[in-house]
């Protein structure tokens, strides 16, 4: 059995064909859509053994639970059975065997939370385990032989994961797989960035089960996904804003050509470039919330404190800066700077060091840009760096904060059509960065005389996989 493979930057997603129409399958509390992410504790524990009874029990305890909704169908309730009974499986079976790093607790091969989950269970004590946010934006970058070691087992654990949960609720075994990948992956290694991502997700794949994997350029499953609903012609322009890239393709799609096997042809343009919502979520933190973290402040000596440790406390995706951030250094010079500094919101910043916290005020500030979509104003709190600490943001200042990375993506969407000699019949905008309104409002001004469509944020790409899967593997 074939299925197309979303391994998003900030979210996976997996569908198959059913009644000649991809469907997405649920992945997380009956949700199709799972973060990419994942949390292995210190207290190591057995995988649960899920039988086919325990999940019915559990099935049955949902449906008379008032608290679950009667319109849950079989396959969500299955997947949040599922979840359930490796929560309760875990807390039970923890042992007081501590992993000491990284490498030591995947190595131990226990059990690992996925999704939502496991960035609800960083936050609420970050101390407990390893949290690793977007594996996918960490694959193309300049990573030593050690690091790839680890990201590639954990790119293993997250397909394993995911395959294993498709099969059960499907219960079929998935053995052909579409998998989609950007133009360019995060990182400046460029080409041979590329291809050291494509090789760690190959093999990966290769080694959880997957006997034939394919890869097709995002942008490219996008317009496939646009193409189903066509009954005629069109050059269309697709934007993929994604969670780690930018992708843009220009690509003839319709009922001329959803029959033909090689559309290589049909592509005119590619362009891609290495930013997409956490690059906006970084830059948010930063010219938003890292003021109130002491950012642009003069020390009793007269000099600043350097702007480069407020950036690498909000780059969660750059691992060198990371690094260098959780360095026993960077700790006594923040702490030095915190001695002579007469501006006391300083002492926040040695707060989100010692306490780990910098994958949480980039959460925070993620929550900031999805709740401006709908206020103009907000009070974001951070009540987990001081108590009572509430900072004022508006939509103005997430368009002000932003603006450099909005002019990159117009410049990529133009290199595109430049690239193929030719003026789009359509835009059509698909990835979970394009909800913002402050994104929609961009590409409606950068592009006021061309028809622009919406199409689903995080199931277009997945579903045009699939459909691409369908013709590849059943020809």
């Amino acid at each position: 059995m074939f299925a197309g493979l979303d391994f998003g930057t900030s979210n996976c997603s997996i569908a198959v064909i059913e009644n000649n129409t991809p469907a997405l399958i649920p992945l997380e509390d009956g949700k199709s859509r799972l973060p990419s992410s994942l949390f292995i504790e210190h207290s190591n524990s057995t995988p649960a053994n899920l039988t086919t009874d325990l999940i019915a029990k559990q099935i049955c305890a949902l449906k008379e639970d008032p608290r679950v909704s009667t319109s849950l169908n079989h396959e969500q309730l299955v997947n949040i059975a599922r979840k359930q009974l490796r929560k309760a499986h875990r807390l039970n079976t923890a042992n007081d065997q501590r992993a000491q790093s990284i490498v030591q607790a995947l190595a131990a091969n226990g059990d690992v939370i996925f999704g939502e989950e496991a960035e609800l269970t960083h936050v609420s004590d970050p101390e407990s385990g390893f949290y690793i946010k977007s594996p996918k934006s960490f694959l193309g970058a300049d990573i030593n032989a050690t690091q790839r070691a680890v990201f590639t087992t954990i790119v293993e654990k997250m397909l394993a994961f995911i395959k294993q949960e498709a099969e059960c609720i499907k219960q079929q075994e998935f053995s052909q797989i579409m998998i989609g990948r950007p133009v360019n992956f995060h990182g400046l290694l460029g080409k041979d960035g590329n291809k050291q991502a494509l090789s760690i997700i190959d093999s990966a794949a290769a080694k959880v089960g997957f006997k034939e994997v394919q890869f097709l350029m995002e942008p490219v499953a996008a317009a496939y996904d646009y193409e189903r609903q066509l009954n005629e012609d069109k050059l269309v322009l697709i934007l993929d804003l994604g969670g780690g890239t930018t992708d843009c393709s220009m690509i003839k799609v319709g009922p001329s050509y959803v029959h033909l096997i090689d559309r290589q042809d049909c592509i005119l343009s590619h362009t891609g470039k290495r930013i997409g919502g956490i690059d906006l979520d970084n830059k948010l933190a930063l010219m938003a919330l890292m003021p109130e973290f002491g950012k642009n402040t003069v020390l009793n000596n007269g000099l600043p404190v350097p702007n480069h440790l407020f950036k690498q406390a909000v780059s969660v995706n750059d691992v060198a800066a990371q690094q260098e951030f959780n360095g026993r250094l960077t700790g006594k010079d923040i702490a030095e700077y915190c001695r002579i500094s007469p501006n006391p919101k300083l002492n926040r910043l040695k707060t989100l060091r010692d306490g780990k916290f910098g994958l949480r005020v980039s959460r925070s500030a993620e929550k900031a840009k999805i709740l401006l979509s709908d206020q103009q104003d907000i009070l974001l709190p951070l009540h987990y760096i001081e108590a009572g600490l509430d900072i004022p943001l508006s939509r103005a200042q997430l368009s002000d904060a932003i603006a450099d990375e909005l002019s990159k993506f117009e410049r990529l969407m133009k290199e595109a059509i430049t690239q193929a000699g030719a003026t789009p019949d359509v835009l059509y905008v698909t990835g979970g960065t394009a909800m913002s309104p402050v994104v929609q409002q961009w590409i409606n001004s950068a592009f006021p005389d061309l028809d622009i469509v919406i199409g689903d944020h995080f199931g277009s790409v997945t579903s045009g996989l699939t459909t691409h899967a369908q013709r590849i593997f059943t020809a």
